[in-house]
């Protein structure tokens, strides 16, 4: 063996199979190349580009391939479900023609039947009816469904929207037009009872209420009012008199004058 020298370590060369195989992870003869990582089919050992997913080692299929398994059409879709229903049918009752398996097990054990087997041969051979119970007690009252298979219970239901008078707004504008009807009918009313109204002017509201006082005055004459007076001088009369005055100055002498003798002219008597 030779030995191979890297600083301060050192490895020692081993001849292998005709070549040198050297054991250091320096070495340029342990670098492994890109080739041979991306056909190692490795998951570790691939490498991948930068911003790129790791190229994959298996072989997968084409592009457009559909994975996972292809279920067929179901032939009864939300459709049929939905638009057609399935009535229930009942089971049919038991009739004449229906073995009474009860009084068969019975008497196929009377007859030393021990098995399945047996009592399948035994059926074979033995045929008992099944006798229809009767009534116990009070008949039962009879339905209507009885009588008509097609009898339906319950309260009927009203009639469907019709969605074409909502879509147009139908139902708006005929409660629109009746409003409007009320609304005229109501001012048709208010004009026939108000009565016609006279603005009157400032001028014209003043004449009136002076009319009104003065016919007021007219019709309740009032009392002329008495002066003003202290009261200490409301009980003394005038003391200023004149010579030739019996009253006031400015008021006129006014004496008692005789009355003139009346003459008779037939008579010429003077009374």
């Amino acid at each position: 063996p030779m030995s191979h020298g890297t600083g301060s370590r050192s490895t020692f060369l081993i001849p292998f199979e005709g070549r040198t195989a050297c054991f250091c992870v320096r070495c340029p003869l342990n670098v492994m190349s890109e080739g041979y990582r991306n056909r190692s089919l490795n998951a570790v050992l691939v490498k991948d580009d930068v911003g790129k997913a790791k190229p994959t080692i298996y072989n997968l299929p084409p592009e457009g391939f559909a994975y996972g398994r292809s279920e067929p059409a179901d032939a009864e879709g939300a459709r049929e479900v939905t638009m057609h229903w399935a009535a229930h049918v009942p089971r049919p009752q038991m009739g004449p023609d229906c073995q009474d398996f009860r009084k068969l097990n019975r008497t196929a054990a009377k007859s030393g039947v021990r098995n399945a087997r047996d009592l399948v041969e035994f059926r074979k051979s033995v045929d008992i009816k099944l006798i229809p119970a009767g009534p116990a007690g009070v008949l039962p009252k009879v339905i209507p469904s009885d009588v008509i298979p097609s009898f339906s219970y319950g309260q009927k239901s009203r009639p469907s929207t019709p969605i074409s008078h909502v879509v147009g707004n139908q139902y708006a504008t005929e409660h629109e037009e009746a409003l409007d009807v009320q609304y005229r009918m109501l001012e048709e009313s208010r004009k026939a009872q108000e009565k016609t109204k006279i603005k009157l002017t400032k001028a014209s509201k003043d004449r009136i209420a002076g009319a009104r006082s003065r016919m007021e005055l007219i019709r309740n004459p009032q009392e002329p009012k008495e002066p003003f007076k202290l009261t200490k001088f409301k009980k003394i009369g005038s003391k200023m008199k004149l010579p030739g005055l019996r009253g006031s100055a400015s008021m006129p002498t006014l004496e008692m004058l005789p009355p003139e003798p009346v003459e008779d002219d037939a008579m010429g008597i003077s009374q």
